[in-house]
């Protein structure tokens, strides 16, 4: 299992850099300073999200290298 920081929607990005969808594998551009929001690609943070990421308290950004 990875140990690096994941994030949920709401959270405030802390570096602009790319980050990884975790349950779909998208990858979105995030600024420094903004907001995560749900995934674009799989829903994730929604109900309409994949099973296990459904609520927006899950945690599921990852900053990539």
């Amino acid at each position: 299992m990875s140990s690096k920081a994941l994030y949920k929607i709401g959270d405030t990005v802390p570096e602009s850099s790319v980050y990884l969808c975790v349950p779909c594998g998208y990858a979105q551009y995030f600024e420094a300073g903004s907001k995560f929001t749900t995934c674009e690609a799989c829903l994730a943070g929604t109900p309409d999200g994949p099973e296990g990421y459904q609520d927006p308290e899950n945690e599921f950004w990852q900053l990539l290298d």
